[in-house]
């Protein structure tokens, strides 16, 4: 029980000394008493960490700040330092002058920075809260925030860094150092604010035009299936064909003067005769079923024909029938050809 307390004693009566110690410096005729508050970017203290004076010959000074980020340490006269905390540094210069017996006091953070507000807000002026917010900078490094109810998100950037800035489905914009940099600068306030859509309302756009899509599919093939149907239903079912003569079609030839009646055949020239045309349209429509000249049924297929003026013109050809409906046979007179004796 004694060894402990005499044990708890000389570690208190060690810590007392050394925080004492520092807390008793002072400048002499070739050093100056340095006073140093290290914050972190945020402002928060960098606390009961080592700092690194580095003078323009790179020889290293070490201190150590307290709870509150202050740290006391003696450095050569005349002399220029950055600091270097962790893996950060600050080159904004502590300048100590020639005069001995003087005291440097002030603050620094543990490196140059940009503090950069981003705000979002959507198209109708509202602020986007718990949005994540992609800072990617140069040296490939992402930082990642979520906007607050305010819609801002704060992002503290190396002050020579370019930096991009993106959600989650899109880049908003690369920002760029200005010519010459932030030179004289340890701290530098920037603020971007954005309209446009959240993650979440592309995404929901995204999840309705899918159903949309889905929806749309069903619909085709809904109407594939009935159509198909109607089709085979169709197919079972003969058609009207109406054999009927035309002019429309001008011959290369000039007018070939008149034709007489045309008689139609079935398959051939030695077919059946289905029947004669005797008047000669001037359109494609041709007649309908009242005044058509030949008209029959034909299940589907595929068929032939033959035609020949009484004048010694002749045509012929085929057509196919699906089913259902009706179907035209269009005779162009200026297609007809010369029958050879």
């Amino acid at each position: 029980m004694i060894k402990n307390i005499l044990y708890i004693h000389l570690v208190l009566m060690s810590f007392t000394s050394a925080a004492v110690g520092q807390g008793n410096l002072s400048p002499s005729s070739d050093k100056t008493l340095v006073i140093l508050k290290v914050l972190n970017p945020d402002g928060s203290p960098y606390k009961n960490a080592e700092v690194k004076f580095i003078d323009s010959s790179m020889k290293e000074f070490k201190a150590t700040t307290d709870y509150k980020g202050v740290l006391k340490t003696l450095l050569p006269i005349g002399n220029k330092f950055m600091l270097n905390c962790g893996d950060l540094k600050n080159e904004l210069l502590i300048n100590l002058s020639r005069r001995g017996y003087a005291t440097w006091t002030g603050t620094r953070y543990t490196c140059r920075f940009i503090k950069f507000t981003f705000n979002f807000r959507d198209y109708r002026n509202k602020p986007v809260c718990q949005e994540s917010i992609f800072t990617v900078l140069d040296s490939g490094d992402t930082l990642i925030e979520k906007t607050n109810q305010d819609g801002s998100a704060e992002f503290f950037v190396p002050i020579e860094s370019a930096f991009e800035v993106s959600t989650k489905h899109k880049v908003i914009k690369n920002f760029e150092p200005p010519v010459g940099g932030y030179d004289g600068y340890e701290a530098i306030s920037l603020s971007f604010k954005y309209r446009g859509q959240s993650s979440k309302a592309i995404e929901q756009e995204q999840k309705e035009d899918q159903l949309a899509e889905i929806e749309y599919e069903k619909h085709q093939k809904t109407r594939d299936s009935i159509r198909a149907y109607e089709d085979s239903i169709r197919s079972t079912q003969p058609a009207h064909v109406i054999f009927f003569a035309s002019n429309a079609v001008k011959s290369a030839d000039g007018d070939m003067g008149p034709l007489g009646e045309i008689s139609v055949f079935d398959g051939g020239k030695e077919g059946e005769k289905l029947g004669t045309v005797k008047a000669v349209w001037s359109c494609h429509s041709g007649p309908g079923e009242k005044h058509a000249e030949i008209i029959l049924e034909k299940p589907k297929g595929t068929y032939s024909y033959y035609a020949q003026s009484s004048q010694g013109y002749e045509w012929e050809g085929d057509y196919e029938i699906t089913g259902g409906g009706w179907k035209q046979i269009i005779l162009e007179i200026s297609e007809g050809k010369k029958v050879l004796d």
